[in-house]
C-alpha cells in the first residue's frame, strides 16, 4: 500500500510537472520533481538503459534548478545527478558540460574529485583522448596527493597506445605502459 502511494505521489508530482511550464514551479516542486525522477530512475534495471524521456525530464529540471538557484547547496549535486544521466545516454557533451559547470561555479563542491574524475574516465570510454588527458591533468593539478592520483598517473600513458598494444600491456600484467 505505501509503496503504491509512493507510486500515485511521484506520478502526480510528474503531472504537476509538465503541465507547468518551466518556470512556474517553485524551489521545492523542482526539488520534488527532481527526486521524483531521479527515485524512477534508479529503480529502473542497472542493466536497461534510462528511458529517454524520463532521462531528459531529469536533465532539464536539474539545470533549471541550477539556473534558477545557482546559490543553493543543492544545485552541485543536482547538476552532479544530471551529468550521470547524461552519461548513461550516451550524451557526453552534456555531460561535460555538467561537470564543467560544477567544476567552474562550485569550488568547494564536496564530491568535486569525483566529478574531474568521472568526466576523465568518460571522456576516456567515449574515446576522446585528448580530452580525456586534460580531464585527468585537471584532476592531478587540483587533487595531486588524491588516493586515485597515482591510477590515473599511471593511466595517461595508455591514452596513447593502440588498442592491440593495450590489450598486450593488460594481458602481460600492465608492466609495459612506456611501450608503444
Amino acid at each position: 500500500m505505501k509503496k503504491t502511494l509512493l507510486s500515485i505521489a511521484a506520478a502526480t508530482l510528474l503531472i504537476t510537472a509538465c503541465n507547468h511550464t518551466p518556470k512556474e514551479l517553485t524551489h521545492d516542486q523542482l526539488a520534488d520533481s527532481i527526486e521524483a525522477v531521479d527515485t524512477r530512475i534508479m529503480s529502473a534495471s542497472m542493466l536497461d538503459p534510462v528511458d529517454t524521456t524520463m532521462g531528459n525530464n531529469m536533465l532539464t529540471l536539474c539545470i533549471q534548478f541550477a539556473d534558477t538557484y545557482p546559490d543553493d547547496t543543492m544545485a552541485a549535486t543536482y547538476l552532479h545527478k544530471a551529468a550521470h544521466v547524461a552519461l548513461s545516454m550516451d550524451r557526453i557533451d552534456d555531460m561535460v558540460a555538467c561537470y564543467d559547470r560544477i567544476i567552474d561555479s562550485y569550488p568547494d563542491y564536496e564530491k568535486l574529485d569525483e566529478c574531474y574524475y568521472e568526466k576523465g574516465i568518460a571522456l576516456d570510454n567515449a574515446g576522446r583522448k585528448d580530452q580525456a588527458r586534460k580531464a585527468y591533468q585537471d584532476f592531478l593539478d587540483e587533487f595531486p596527493d588524491h588516493f586515485l592520483a597515482d591510477d590515473i598517473r599511471k593511466a595517461i600513458p595508455l591514452l596513447d597506445m593502440s588498442d592491440e598494444l593495450l590489450m598486450e600491456h593488460l594481458n602481460q600484467g600492465g608492466n609495459n605502459a612506456s611501450k608503444q
